[in-house]
């Protein structure tokens, strides 16, 4: 049950985007759920346990986890997420998944599961001894990192724009996690997840995400860099980096 006016108000927006989150998440082409699973497998963190997927959504972890763990748990403050998570373990004929549906401020500061997993939480450092009490044997932190794409990099030098803030880019709170974990006496380590893709893209698609946001002098210097840049193409191949950090630490009970 979601009790507080923001956990109210976070739910409500989760239930609301959760449709177009999914989409997007389903059309991603990044492995990371594959490359991670495989990874805390090769650790002997997943084999034959119990995992706690907070804030695991709609499942995009704890169904590959589930293939390769006892029972996985999806701890979610969005019904709505949860119900798509609900029809993809129907679909992919997975039984060991169970669904939660609260806020991460409602968990028991308790062990939950023998690993306690997040993806992308929006946790606070301060909040990683609870994070940490959640779990009997390991806790699991994922983020992406980086994000950039060749294409951007050039504008922004040419244009002189303000760096993109993107939710992906998140290299410095990962920082803190990791200092965090040490100063609560944990003995963390790391694994890095880099992926490099190609898509291509229109003159029309950029002046959609560019044009109105210019000024008179940048967009003479824009229509200037596009003529010489479609002039002798219909597409440009935009090179993109995704780079994903794992943070783990074995916790012991207290």
């Amino acid at each position: 049950m979601v009790k507080t006016t923001d956990d109210q108000a976070t739910a409500a927006f989760w239930d609301d985007f959760a449709p177009d989150y999914v989409a997007a998440q389903n059309e991603s082409r990044l492995p990371i759920t594959a490359d991670l699973t495989a990874y805390l497998t090769q650790q002997n963190i997943l084999p034959l346990t119990s995992v706690l997927d907070v804030g695991g959504g709609a499942g995009r972890f704890a169904l590959p986890f589930a293939r390769v763990a006892q029972q996985v748990t999806i701890s979610d403050i969005s019904q709505q997420m949860l119900n798509f998570a609900q029809q993809a373990a129907m679909q992919a004929g997975v039984t060991n998944l169970k669904l939660q549906h609260e806020a991460w401020s409602q968990i028991p500061p308790q062990p939950q599961a023998d690993v306690v997993f997040a993806s992308m939480l929006p946790l606070a450092p301060t909040e990683l001894q609870k994070f940490s009490q959640l779990g009997r044997h390991f806790a699991v932190l994922n983020r992406a990192v980086t994000h950039t794409d060749s294409i951007s990099t050039a504008l922004q030098q040419l244009l002189d724009l303000p760096p993109v803030a993107e939710p992906t880019n998140d290299a410095a709170i990962f920082s803190e996690y990791v200092q965090a974990v040490r100063q609560l006496g944990y003995q963390p380590w790391q694994q890095t997840f880099t992926y490099h893709l190609t898509e291509q893209v229109t003159r029309e698609m950029l002046v959609a995400e560019l044009a109105d946001e210019l000024t008179p002098p940048q967009q003479r210097l824009f229509q200037q860099w596009l003529a010489e840049k479609f002039a002798q193409r219909d597409e440009l191949t935009v090179q993109q980096t995704y780079v994903f950090k794992t943070l783990l630490w074995r916790v012991e009970l207290q």
